[in-house]
């Protein structure tokens, strides 16, 4: 055999088999497109459709829950805008000769109630869809319920290295000289 028609061949085969990736890596082993948040881990599955699926929500309720999905989204996301405030004042306190240890108290008291007011939020929010079930649905909810914090917890994916710094600075910080 020629060697053009090998490299050929080759050439070929690679294209395919990059192809083949492509492909496994858009579409689950089921052959339906991935389906997870944008931005999240591999797998990790939309939280309104687990919902809408372990509930066998009808077409009116799914509206109704749009609708609490739509305000609750606009009420973490005010909260998760002071809460990143209030990091960047907390960490920034660091790039003073001395901290000012009354105002780091403060803040962190101000992150722990932030916290707890996001906790708060989603604890009504799973209680409003709760009350969005009839009661042949009451004993799925109660499922759901018992799989919350594992199935909408926030996943800390694992650390590669223990000594491995994040990239560039932080926000608050001068560029290096």
């Amino acid at each position: 055999m020629e060697r053009t028609k090998l490299l050929t061949f080759a050439v070929v085969g690679l294209l395919l088999l990059n192809l083949a990736t492509i492909g496994f890596l858009v579409f689950k082993p089921g052959g339906e497109p991935h389906s997870g948040r944008p931005g999240s881990p591999q797998g990790r599955e939309e939280p309104a459709r687990i919902i809408i699926e372990r509930l066998h929500f009808d077409p009116d309720q799914r509206e109704a829950y749009q609708k609490l999905i739509d305000a609750h989204r606009k009420q973490m996301g005010i909260l998760t805008k002071q809460m990143q405030q209030l990091h960047r004042q907390y960490y920034g306190l660091l790039a003073a000769t001395s901290p000012d240890s009354a105002r780091q108290a403060v803040l962190s008291q101000q992150i722990g109630d932030n916290q707890q007011a996001q906790a708060v939020l989603n604890f009504r929010h799973f209680g409003q869809i709760k009350a969005l079930c009839r009661p042949d649905q009451q004993a799925d909810f109660r499922q759901l319920a018992t799989e919350l914090a594992r199935l909408f917890g926030r996943p800390h994916p694992p650390r590669e290295g223990a000594g491995e710094q994040p990239e560039g600075p932080p926000e608050n910080f001068p560029p290096r000289p």
